[in-house]
């Protein structure tokens, strides 16, 4: 029997596509899929609405963004929005917070800020890095850095380079984006470290963080509307494009959170003015993409008209571009059900190329395209493999 296999059909057990075999499993579509790739094949500033309703596949298609993106040498980070478990879009601290937990590299399996330093620094010491490095480092001096913007960041970068810090240490600080004393980051990242550079760090020396005259200031990610938390955000992408990957790609899960469970109006017209950043500002410059269902925009406004918001600008919603997702139609679910129905065989070393099990699977398709289901994929994915491991059980693949 066949692990691998098995492991994708206990995940499309669930309606859940595969880990690593996503790209397999995508059907239909096809316009828009090859509209998505040529658009990673060709790196720029972009963000993106991924329009679909419930059920037409809006996470599949971010996880299909993910591994194309990956297979395309992208960083990528997968964020899931949840205010109840502080993951809120009005507080970019605790964004870069799920961004740096989300991190991934290509043929790595290993998510987190590690991952990401851990390849930049073999990067690094290979010589695999772009031309802008000198300007990261100072020309290795790592005295302060000509390009990055948070002075946090490059500290956490500095010191893991210098194998002297505690890696755990840091890696919890920037999963968590804080929660640490100031005078401990600095003993831990700046004093322990010192001895491995020619010269002492320079903070205020440096233009762009001569605003963080204190300790606690530079290791603060809230200050100033958060602003060091967008300079993470944007710096990552810039290191990653320092080591070679074509940039940084973030895409967020479960967007209209920011709808149904930020009840403070005046933290939702944060999250709102977070959105048009990544749409219309120069905070970060990678690719950005965010699952929402159509009357995403007329639910956001509708939420501000009923606060008394009249004054608002709405021609930015207006203005967000989106890319909408067609349903899938009945012969896309069969061509999935055939897809399914291979694994299957694969997993059990067993022949599932028989007419008992070519006309069960149709049954199934039949019904659940004519089933007036949002979720009707999933539902779909969940018939076909309960057949398919009913007539194992019964012995009828035969």
């Amino acid at each position: 029997m066949n692990i691998e296999a098995q492991q994708a059909i206990e995940s499309l057990r669930l309606g859940i596509p595969p880990e690593g075999h996503v790209r397999y499993f995508t059907v239909g579509r096809f316009k828009e899929i090859n509209t998505l790739t040529t658009t990673l094949q060709q790196p720029s500033s972009t963000a993106l609405l991924l329009k679909a309703n419930y059920g037409s596949g809006k996470s599949h298609l971010l996880k299909f963004i993910r591994e194309t993106a990956l297979k395309e040498g992208y960083a990528v980070s997968s964020v899931t929005l949840d205010a109840k478990s502080a993951v809120r879009f009005n507080r970019m601290d605790q964004i870069f917070g799920a961004i740096c937990r989300g991190l991934e590299v290509p043929g790595v399996k290993q998510k987190g800020i590690a991952s990401f330093f851990d390849w930049i620094s073999s990067q690094s010491k290979k010589g695999q890095v772009a031309s802008n490095w000198s300007q990261i480092t100072n020309n290795n001096r790592w005295n302060y850095s000509r390009i990055i913007k948070s002075p946090s960041i490059f500290i956490a970068l500095r010191a893991w380079v210098s194998g002297r810090a505690n890696t755990n240490l840091i890696e919890d600080w920037l999963h968590q984006a804080g929660g640490y004393k100031a005078t401990d980051l600095d003993r831990e990242l700046i004093r322990k470290t010192q001895i491995s550079f020619r010269e002492e760090l320079q903070v205020n020396g440096s233009l762009k963080w001569s605003s963080y005259t204190t300790k606690a200031s530079l290791f603060n990610f809230k200050r100033d509307a958060y602003v060091q938390s967008w300079h993470v955000i944007q710096d990552l992408d810039t290191l990653a494009r320092a080591s070679k990957l074509r940039g940084l790609i973030i895409l967020f899960d479960e967007f209209e959170d920011i709808v149904y469970n930020i009840s403070n109006i005046e933290h939702q017209k944060v999250a709102f003015q977070n959105l048009f950043q990544f749409f219309f500002g120069n905070f970060f410059t990678g690719m950005s993409f965010f699952a929402i269902t159509p009357g995403f925009v007329e639910k956001c406004k509708h939420r501000l008209m009923t606060k008394g918001c009249w004054d608002y600008d709405y021609s930015h919603f207006d203005a967000l571009p989106t890319f909408e997702m067609s349903p899938l139609e009945e012969s896309h679910l069969q061509e999935l059900a055939e897809k399914i129905r291979q694994f299957h065989g694969i997993a059990y070393d067993l022949d599932t190329n028989t007419l008992t099990v070519e006309k069960s699977l149709k049954r199934i398709v039949v019904k659940a395209a004519s089933t007036p289901l949002q979720d009707r994929t999933r539902y779909t994915i969940c018939e076909v493999v309960k057949c398919l491991d009913q007539l194992l059980e019964d012995d009828e693949y035969s």
